[in-house]
């Protein structure tokens, strides 16, 4: 794991997702696709959303310390 906690919730971030996808890969019910529809996806937009803006906060924070280490 790196120090940065965007990357690493994007980490796992994707290895959720594959769990997913595996899943997605046996499970052909419409169960499944609600899921899928009403639940992950929703999540999983939310999420990157939410990990790009702490990712542009991460970075502004950065440039802020870099700036002000004299």
């Amino acid at each position: 794991m790196t120090e940065r906690p965007d990357q690493d919730a994007g980490h796992l971030l994707m290895v959720i997702d594959s769990v997913w996808q595996k899943t997605e890969q046996r499970w052909h019910d419409d169960m499944a696709s609600h899921f899928d529809s009403q639940h992950w996806a929703p999540l999983l937009n939310e999420s990157r959303a939410y990990l790009r803006t702490l990712s542009e906060s991460m970075e502004l924070l950065s440039a802020a310390e870099r700036d002000t280490n004299f």
